[in-house]
């Protein structure tokens, strides 16, 4: 039988011959339309990546302008204003923002972000000024869970008054180490830097949850306390937190406590803005030390501003680990023992008492005990040791 086939007559090594052949036209239509796929890909992130470049630098521009505009503003008026404190230890803000809520009179309606006396304009108005500086969207979050009557601009010294007698929080000296900040830089986008060189035998991984701040800017405003102290997979920021704490031996309101503090500093570092900076507690805002010298990211959370310095300047000269550890362990917030720190709001849902968020996000309301105080005295250079040191407080010491 004759076959039909078109390549019947070819010997076995032509077929191979064409087989090979098409294999290689094959191939090399294969890697031209890889090639071209990728061009355009290259392409099109150029594309992107140019057009990102010229937003970012035209909201540069306009805040350099915007700048320029308040420096005239305040040559103007240089005798009558006073530059806003840095590493303050109280409540000071800055006189154009206190200007501000005097005119608007208004007040933020956000979970417990003002501590002391920080109060924060018109939200109106502070979303047109930070809007024309910078060209983004300012949003501010609204009522959170987990702290029901908490929530709202407040001043926190007129309910101290309120609090039980034994803990009357005492009087703490101002830091001594006080730097002036230019009125015409905003306070929120100023960030410690955290940079201690190249050496990793220097400095263990701490708040490892900074790595990822897209799932870290996705999380809530304000976390619910029952996510610090049992976890929790809804919230990756408090459950990367409470995982943390929870490996030093502290009671539960050291863990709310310093979760919470922890929580609101983390949203702000990743994520610079008025809202998030309104949120810290005043002791957390940033001193000149950290925004110019580089040091852990966990010293930041240090809860005395002069402390705070006084261990970025000299954590090299110790065992990072254990000074860390004797300090996570050491610090106390002043809050009888045995004393309920959470209440059911009227949706029969645990949120954080009034009073005790009083006492945590004021400076004054934490201690340190005596195993830290005695073991680096040199770190308290500048303190009142006596005001700072804790001691334990009992439920029946409460009147």
């Amino acid at each position: 039988m004759v076959s039909n086939r078109p390549n019947a007559s070819l010997t076995s090594s032509e077929k191979k011959r064409l087989r090979d052949r098409r294999a290689q036209e094959n191939l090399r239509k294969k890697r031209e339309n890889r090639i071209r796929y990728l061009e355009e890909r290259v392409e099109f992130s150029f594309v992107g990546k140019n057009d990102l470049l010229r937003a970012r630098q035209d909201q540069l521009r306009n805040m350099i302008a915007a700048w320029d505009a308040d420096e005239i503003g305040v040559a103007s008026s240089v005798t009558s204003q006073q530059p806003r404190r840095l590493e303050n230890v109280g409540p000071d803000i800055n006189p154009r923002t206190a200007c501000q809520c005097d005119q608007q009179g208004k007040e933020l309606a956000a979970t417990p972000n003002s501590v002391g006396d920080f109060e924060i304009a018109d939200l109106n108005g502070q979303t047109e000024t930070f809007t024309r500086t910078t060209g983004l969207t300012l949003e501010y979050a609204g009522a959170d869970p987990g702290l029901g009557h908490l929530n709202g601009v407040q001043r926190v010294e007129a309910t101290v008054p309120n609090l039980p007698l034994a803990i009357q929080l005492p009087e703490l000296p101002h830091s001594s180490a006080v730097h002036a900040l230019p009125s015409t830089v905003p306070a929120w986008c100023l960030v410690p830097m955290n940079e201690y060189g190249h050496d990793p035998s220097l400095m263990p991984a701490t708040s490892p949850w900074l790595t990822r701040p897209e799932l870290v800017i996705a999380c809530p405003p304000v976390p619910a306390p029952l996510d610090l102290l049992h976890g929790t997979r809804r919230n990756y920021l408090a459950n990367e937190i409470h995982c943390a704490i929870r490996r030093r031996a502290i009671r539960d309101a050291e863990c709310v406590a310093l979760g919470w503090l922890s929580y609101v500093y983390s949203k702000w570092r990743v994520s610079p803005n008025p809202a998030t900076f309104a949120r810290l507690a005043p002791f957390q805002q940033p001193v000149m030390t950290q925004i110019q010298q580089g040091h852990p990211t966990a010293l930041d959370n240090v809860i005395w501003p002069q402390l705070r310095v006084n261990i970025i300047r000299n954590w090299t000269k110790y065992d990072f680990a254990e000074l860390t550890g004797y300090l996570g362990c050491c610090t106390k917030v002043r809050w009888p023992w045995g004393e309920d720190m959470l209440e059911r709001d009227a949706d029969d849902n645990l949120q954080i008492r009034q009073e005790f968020y009083e006492v945590f996000t004021r400076e004054s309301g934490w201690g340190l005990t005596s195993e830290f105080i005695d073991k680096y005295p040199e770190l308290m250079e500048g303190l009142d040791v006596e005001a700072l040191r804790s001691r334990m407080i009992l439920p029946s010491e409460v009147e």
